[in-house]
């Protein structure tokens, strides 16, 4: 966590010291945007957007050069909704899309995001192929998305939506009675409240009910990768809630692996518990990935990266650690397909 805190700051430090931001706006943007990450729930509630925004509201007015504080802005104003908020969102992208310090990456990308969630897909295609057609001797650029469970998403949307891929992934268990839904992937709190109160407190229930929202999402919604197979580990730091060796638990990862190796489904090693600090290991396990092999089921690799300065965290020791198990490929796209990479 701090590693990833000073990387943070690092990357303000260079972007507004660029703009001639004042040190002490520097440091207090830092400050809020590494605060700001603890304060927003995956489901954000009213409040939380509110707070966050009053704040960077304040933090812009000091200095109107804060291009981290307009960008982050334009994502809390779409994340609030309404119109008034959305023509707030579309004055700051129409001021980055003239502003000349801001890279063309930046402009299209925002622009297209920006597009992309009011809905208006066409207008944000335009933009994600200016990105695509200007660094195509560079690199290639998909367009891709991470879809939970009650998401809905299918194949259909996705080829609507001009997605090149989906990651599917469960974040939530709704509740056997009440509409209510639980996370497993906040905090430690909110994960110790679901357990609490998710059919009488039973932890294996919970956990069981988590697994078949991946079965059902793997037949029902097709997605092309499976996200962190096991994110209900998350805050399990010393089986503090349950026991990854038990019986019933490899059962229920064996019942999972089963249907995935009936389908063409690509398992993600996830990277992203270890750079926020919460496990050791990638997702899943590395008793789990013994047994994807065992099954011959195909594996690709990703940071899920929430920040710039993570996008390829703890990859070489990922890499190393697969092939010890006995992996020689892993899957990554080329050319619009996935096709196996030797490592």
């Amino acid at each position: 966590l701090g590693a990833n805190a000073y990387t943070l700051r690092e990357s303000v430090q260079e972007t507004l010291s660029k703009r001639g931001v004042k040190q002490s706006i520097i440091d207090e943007t830092s400050d809020f945007l590494l605060d700001s990450r603890g304060e927003l729930s995956i489901i954000p509630q009213k409040d939380e957007i509110d707070e966050l925004i009053n704040k960077a509201e304040v933090l812009l007015k000091k200095d109107k050069n804060n291009v981290l504080v307009r960008q982050y802005l334009i994502s809390l104003y779409l994340k609030k909704g309404g119109d008034k908020n959305i023509l707030k969102a579309q004055k700051i992208g129409e001021e980055n899309l003239q502003d000349k310090e801001i890279t063309d990456f930046e402009k299209w990308s925002l622009a297209g995001l920006y597009y992309y969630q009011i809905g208006q897909k066409e207008k944000a295609q335009v933009y994600f192929n200016k990105i695509k057609e200007k660094y195509k001797d560079k690199i290639q650029v998909y367009i891709g998305i991470e879809a939970d469970f009650y998401s809905g998403f299918n194949p259909k949307l996705d080829k609507n939506l001009g997605l090149d891929y989906r990651i599917g992934s469960v974040h939530y268990v709704k509740d056997k009675v009440k509409d209510e839904y639980y996370c497993v992937d906040d905090t430690p709190e909110i994960l110790a409240y679901a357990i609490e109160n998710y059919d009488n407190g039973d932890e294996k229930s919970l956990i069981c009910a988590y697994y078949d929202n991946i079965i059902e999402m793997i037949h029902t919604q097709k997605p092309d990768i499976l996200g962190h197979l096991d994110l209900v580990r998350k805050f399990n730091g010393n089986g503090k809630y349950f026991d990854e060796n038990s019986e019933w638990y490899n059962k229920k990862v064996d019942e999972v692996l089963d249907e995935i190796s009936k389908t063409d489904l690509i398992v993600e090693i996830n990277t992203g518990g270890i750079s926020r600090g919460w496990t050791e290991t990638p997702y899943p396990s590395a008793f789990i990935l013994k047994k994807i092999l065992s099954k011959n089921i195909p594996i690709t690799l990703s940071s899920d990266a929430h920040s710039v300065e993570n996008i390829d965290y703890y990859f070489k020791e990922s890499v190393e650690l697969v092939k010890e198990i006995g992996f020689k490929n892993l899957k990554i796209m080329k050319n619009g397909k996935f096709k196996d990479f030797e490592i």
